[in-house]
């Protein structure tokens, strides 16, 4: 069969899952038609703004701008948490992980998958029996009120604000690679747009936004399975055989330290096999762990359980989540294997060192290529797509976090709970403004720098922060207020902490060994080589790796002034998650709380039927 390599010049944007840096955006692109492109992107945004003009005449009370009041169905619910937990590093970053390092890309699929299923035994049902919008009237529902609901609310902006960053910069280099828009009006362009979404349309807007993200999502993944497996027969055995015996997946896999030695079809094999990207236990093992219990405590995941009427709508909101969300991985899956033999990790990685262009450059590949209107309307289509992806998980974890501040930090420390529906409204709408222009500027001051890190802070947050409180809280009938808040506190101090010294962050000084050695290397290279042509891009290879490190100052330091990581883990959920448990039964057994502990019976008959979760917050 004839394999089409795609050559295609396109922005790269930030790595979200991968390794890679992100690009300085700019790069030109070539497609042709930028017109269909620009309408293609037009139509998805006029669709959503249309949304939150029909959603944004019923928000009436506070209970309609955080829970849409509470009516939206569990299959509609669980569609939108599928549409908020399928991020751009799901559809963009794990597909290309897949495309470049085979079977260990799957693995950050099984674990955002196999995440829903501590939420759904332990988290969904209590959350909704207790909870009015946000974490902190959970935790407040046993714990002092203020003090709780100020401490939750920091970790909670601290993790929305994390793993949004990353969302903006993806999108605004997508939109200026494909529509031609500058790197900061496409910031700002994305950033108004989920202000939009969220102060005018609140949960109503924000959820079919993100219904009919996640219905764009799963329905193009399978579209470019379709397209993928039809050569073949739609004949899964006989597309993986190709995998194997590709060319392109055989050259890439020989360039792998984990394969030395293989050769020809050994190379496919191993290409299927684990330990070619991710070789380290201890890390594979944090990670997972982040991934799998952050989730159960991120903001604007939990927010949706207040979405619907009862324990049993939350708990069937997670089983459709779970279908969507399980769905779409498979086919993303596919998309990522397609990748490596239609397009060729080479060429993947070319244009991003982190593989995030494989999904797009599949699109194209299977639908005319580049320059042809097909290539470029698909690639348009899935670019559309996952912009509408990164707008709806931004704009969710916008809603997420104002929450947090207008309800629990206003109204909850502030007031006391005690104010009216319209003050609640007006806190919402400007706290949703304040968290727009801190991300906006924060993502225009990221330009070309790599942001990767702030997602797996994130998770790492939520895990050591949040879910030690919420698990706690919800379980341990000795928990106390002074061992939440310690625990909240220190869970988010140590992740952070742990993030900014480890190898996620930029250190420019090995940046500048590496960039060295790329010359030497490529020097020898040279004096081996007579051919003119290969000569003169291997000086130019050359003089580049040069200049990057001669730009680089020999006393250069990180961010925190260290010239290497401190810790060799990426994601620090082994130390930090159980740091927050311990802070919390620690503090708990060395002091006294007779609010916390007289409110146990109360929490454990509201947790286990329901009673009273209309005023879960009101003691």
């Amino acid at each position: 069969m004839h394999i089409k390599r795609v050559a295609v010049a396109i922005t790269s944007f930030p790595s979200l899952v991968g390794p890679a840096l992100a690009a300085e955006p700019g790069a030109p692109t070539t497609i042709t038609h930028h017109l269909m492109t620009f309408v293609v992107f037009g139509l998805v945004i006029v669709s959503t703004l249309l949304i939150t003009w029909f959603a944004s005449r019923s928000n009436r009370t506070a209970g309609d701008f955080y829970t849409a009041g509470g009516g939206i169905s569990p299959a509609r619910n669980g569609l939108a948490i599928a549409g908020d937990y399928l991020s751009a590093a799901a559809f963009l970053g794990a597909s290309g992980l897949i495309s470049l390092y085979g079977f260990d890309g799957m693995i950050y699929l099984v674990g955002f998958f196999a995440a829903f299923i501590p939420v759904l035994l332990f988290i969904a049902e209590p959350c909704r029996n207790l909870g009015k919008y946000t974490i902190g009237d959970v935790l407040a529902m046993r714990n002092r009120f203020r003090s709780t609901k100020a401490v939750s609310a920091v970790s909670s902006v601290v993790v929305a604000l994390a793993y949004m960053i990353p969302q903006i910069v993806g999108g605004a280099v997508i939109v200026q690679a494909l529509v031609g828009i500058d790197y900061n009006v496409s910031v700002v362009g994305v950033g108004v747009l989920m202000l939009i979404y969220v102060a005018f349309g609140g949960m109503k807007a924000t959820t079919w936004v993100q219904v009919i993200k996640a219905i764009l999502l799963i329905g193009a993944s399978f579209i470019l399975v379709i397209l993928a497996w039809l050569p073949f027969g739609f004949r899964v055995p006989a597309f993986m055989d190709a995998i194997v015996h590709s060319q392109f997946v055989q050259a890439h896999v020989s360039t792998l330290a984990a394969a030395h030695g293989l050769q020809g079809d050994e190379l496919g094999w191993r290409f299927l096999e684990p330990g070619l990207f991710l070789n380290k236990p201890l890390e594979l093992f944090s990670l997972g762990l982040a991934l799998v219990l952050g989730t159960a405590a991120m903001p604007h995941i939990l927010m949706r359980f207040f979405t619907v009427r009862d324990a049993k709508a939350a708990r069937h909101s997670v089983m459709w989540a779970m279908l969507g969300i399980g769905a779409c991985h498979l086919a993303i899956v596919v998309i990522g294997f397609a990748a490596a033999y239609y397009v060729g990790a080479s060429l993947i990685s070319s244009m991003d060192k982190g593989g995030n262009l494989a999904a797009p450059l599949l699109a194209q590949a299977l639908t005319g290529g580049p320059g042809s209107i097909g290539g470029d309307l698909m690639l348009a289509f899935i670019a559309a797509v996952a912009f509408a992806t990164i707008v709806a998980v931004v704009a969710g974890l916008t809603l997420a976090a104002a929450s947090s501040i207008a309800h629990d930090v206003y109204v909850g420390a502030v007031k006391n709970g005690i104010a009216t529906d319209r003050q609640q409204v007006i806190a919402a709408r400007i706290a949703t403004l304040a968290v727009g222009v801190v991300a906006i500027g924060v993502s225009i001051l990221e330009r070309g720098q790599n942001v990767a890190q702030l997602v797996g802070l994130g998770y790492a947050v939520a895990a050591s922060a949040n879910l030690p409180a919420l698990v706690l809280t919800l379980y341990w009938r000795r928990t106390t207020t002074q061992g939440i808040l310690v625990g909240i506190i220190g869970g988010t101090i140590t992740a952070i902490v742990l993030v900014l010294v480890s190898p996620n962050m930029s250190y420019p000084q090995a940046m500048r060994t590496e960039a060295l050695t790329s010359a030497l290397r490529l020097d020898a290279q040279l004096q081996k080589t007579t051919d003119p042509s290969a000569r003169y891009k291997l000086e130019q290879r050359r003089d580049s790796a040069l200049a990057t490190a001669a730009k680089i100052p020999e006393n250069a330091t990180s961010l925190v002034g260290l010239k290497e990581s401190l810790v060799t883990l990426r994601n620090p959920g082994v130390i930090s998650i159980p740091i927050g448990f311990l802070l919390v039964i620690i503090v708990s057994l060395l002091t006294n709380d007779s609010v916390a502990r007289g409110r146990w019976a109360e929490l454990v008959v509201r947790r286990e039927t329901g009673l009273g979760a209309v005023t879960a917050v009101d003691h």
